[in-house]
Formats: structure tokens, sequence, C-alpha cells
């Protein structure tokens, strides 16, 4: 029956279970279980520190989770009345960040006293392993002679059944006393495996008594510390969901705080565009001569089709300027150039004229075959026709481009010569 806790030295202590129910068994294999439950509490010290471990992962995973969602926060769009939520949440996810980030910080701390744990598991083990050794010898004993003494008490009960058998066969006597022997030798021997079970089984008592007192405490001992790692990581959570819970709080009374006319003053005053009002603005006369005087003249483009401007201004560019008989006048300055740089090349140039040359243009008028039908040319018609001359290529490469108005000039003073 299981004892009520007892004080030894003034320790109390618990009762001993352990020996109440690991006596008997097969092969009494009570201290083989009890051992190797010793060395099962390393691997359950080792799953807490991976179960630990594994929680740890999952807040750091979560911590760097929070912290992209606050960065994410500063993403979203700033534009609106809205957009000063978007600090209130950033503020708050960077703080849960840090907050699980902390537990991972003492999950981690709470795993290397977990390992230290686990150390000081493996030495106990050592030197209990080394304490229990007398124990072990002395279960090995009383298996031997509990075995010994079950094939001595079969011999003997054998021995006892046959010599019975031989006196009611009516056997000769010397085969009756022959089975006597043998009966008497097999209780001898089981007696002796009995005093030595006895002797056996009393070394056995105490030293199991005390091994299982020994493995009792060690189990006690495990078991409070691991309660103590768990107690610990308890806390360490239990803190941490406060600090959660004080963030939470705060992100309450931030949005109690930030009002639908806060959010609207913020913006005004952001986004104003200004506070003075537009002035008046008075219908003021037109000043006339003012705006006539600061106009600038305005060019007219003259009127014509593409194809023939084109030829007009083609026209123009290998058209010389005329006098008023009808003559060419050579460009003074360009073509003493032009023919310093191109024709000659010794002093004799000097004697030669110095007056300007002069060409005469005649241009006589077709005269048609029948001059009742014949009809009078238009000016584009000249214009086209007088477009095809032109003068030597030296000479009329160095001319400059004449106006439209002496252009016009050149044509009529061409008409009235053909006609």
């Amino acid at each position: 029956m299981p004892q009520e806790c007892q004080c030894l030295r003034g320790i109390w202590t618990m009762p001993l279970i352990t020996c109440f129910n690991f006596w008997t068994g097969e092969r009494n294999n009570g201290f083989d279980v009890l051992y190797h439950n010793m060395k099962h509490g390393h691997l359950s010290t080792k799953d807490l520190a991976d179960f630990i471990r594994e929680r740890a992962t999952i807040e750091e995973a979560y911590s760097r989770s929070m912290t992209k969602l606050a960065k994410s926060a500063s993403n979203y769009t700033q534009l609106g009345t809205f957009a000063p939520v978007w600090d209130v949440f950033k503020t708050s996810t960077e703080k849960l960040a840090s907050c699980h980030l902390d537990l991972v910080r003492r999950l981690q701390e709470l795993i290397k006293e977990v390992h230290k744990y686990g150390d000081e598991q493996i030495k106990a083990y050592k030197k209990t392993k080394e304490d229990v050794s007398g124990t072990l010898e002395a279960v090995q004993n009383i298996q031997s002679i509990t075995q010994a003494l079950q094939k001595s008490k079969e011999n003997y009960n054998t021995k006892c059944v046959e010599q019975e058998r031989l006196k009611k066969e009516g056997a000769t006597q010397r085969e009756v006393d022959k089975a006597a022997v043998k009966s008497k030798k097999a209780t001898d021997t089981y007696k002796l495996y009995v005093e030595k079970y006895a002797a056996f089984k009393s070394d056995f008592e105490q030293k199991m008594t005390e091994t299982a007192q020994k493995f009792q405490d060690i189990e006690e001992t495990h078991l409070l510390r691991m309660k103590e790692i768990i107690e610990s990581l308890s806390n360490t959570i239990k803190e941490i969901h406060l600090q959660i819970g004080e963030v939470h709080d705060e992100f309450i009374n931030n949005m109690t705080n930030t009002t639908v006319e806060s959010l609207i003053q913020k913006f005004a005053e952001s986004k104003g565009t200004g506070k003075e009002r537009p002035g008046p603005i008075e219908f003021e006369e037109c000043n006339t001569s003012s705006a006539v005087e600061g106009m600038k003249p305005r060019k007219r483009k003259p009127f014509g089709l593409s194809g023939i401007m084109k030829k007009e201004k083609d026209t123009e560019s290998n058209i010389p300027d005329v006098d008023d008989e009808g003559y060419s006048i050579k460009p003074e300055a360009t073509q003493d150039i032009l023919f310093t740089n191109h024709f000659y090349s010794s002093s004799d140039s000097d004697s030669e004229d110095d007056e300007p040359r002069r060409f005469h243009v005649e241009i006589k008028p077709v005269q048609p075959n029948n001059s009742s039908q014949y009809t009078m040319p238009s000016l584009d018609e000249l214009k086209v026709s007088i477009g095809n001359i032109t003068l030597s290529p030296a000479i009329s490469a160095q001319m400059t481009r004449n106006s439209s108005s002496k252009c016009e000039s050149l044509t009529f003073s061409l008409f009235m010569l053909a006609y």
C-alpha cells in the first residue's frame, strides 16, 4: 500500500511508491524498468527543448511577417484624409513585431537552460549507474537463485513421487532404498536453495529499496525541474501576451483619439492652398490707343498653289537684277571677286575696262498661225516660260536672291516687251 508523506531528519519526503509497484514481475525486472525510466527522463528533456525551439521558430517567423507588414503600411496610398491612419497601423504593428521578437529571445535563453539541465542529467545518470551496481548484482542473484530453486523443487517432487510409486507397486527392497537415497538428496538440495533464496531475498529487498528510493528521488527532481521550465515558459508567454495586450489597448486609444475632425484638419493643414479668399475684380475700359501702338504689322503670305509657288521660288533664284531698259546689272563686288579669283592671274587685268557689263535680253513672241484664234497667255504661264531661262552657272551661282517685288517687275517688263 502506498504510504503517506514521512518526515525523515526534518525533511518531508514523498512515500516510496516505486517499491510497492516494482517488487514482483517476470524475473524480477522491476529494477530494469526503473533504470530505463530514469534514462527516458533525458529524452523528455530533449523533446521539451525541441518543442520550445519550434515555438521560438514560429514566433520568429511571425515577428518577421509583422515587420514586413509594418513596412508595407508605408507603401499604401498616402492620399486623402485616411492617410494618417496608416501611421497608427504601422506603429502598432512594429510594436507587435517587437513583442514577438522579445519572446523569441527569451525562449532561446530558456532553451539554453534546458540544455544545461540535460547535461546535468547525463552526469547524474552516470553516477547513479555506479551507485546501483550492487543492486543490479542482487537482482541477478535473486533471478538465478529463483531459477535454481524452481528446478530443485521440481526434482524433489519427482523423486518423492518415484519413491512412493515403488512402495505401492511392491518393488524390491533394493529399488526402494535406492529411490529413498535419491529423494533424500533432492530434499537436501531443495532446502539448500530455499535457504539461499531467503538470504538473497533479504539482500535484494534491502538494495532494491535503497535503489528504488534513488530512482524516485531522481524522478521527483526531474519532474520538478521540468515543471519549473514549463512554468518559466508559461510566465514568459504570459508577460509577452500582457505586452501585446498593452499594444492593442494603445492602438484602440489611438484610433479613438483619431477623430474624423482631426483627420480632416490634418488634411487641410498639409494640403491646404491658402486661407485668403479671392479679391473682387472690377470692369476696366479697353485702351485702344495703347493696344494699336503695341501691335506689329502682319505679313501677308502670297496665295498660290504649292507647285507654282515652288517653281516661282526656283525661278526667283535664277533671275538677275535688271535696269529700266531691261538689261541685267552685273553685281559689282561679287563679280569682281569672282573674276579676280577664277579668271585673272596676271597684272594685265588692270588695263581692261572697269565698266560693268550689260546683257540685253530680247524675247521675240511666237507668231501665231491664225491670229483670230490667238489668246493672250496668262501671267502664270509667262512665269513658267521665263523660269526655264538660265544664265551661266558660274555667274548665276554668285548672284543674290531677288525679292518678290523685283521678280514681279521683271515679269511685267518681259510681258510688255513680248506684246
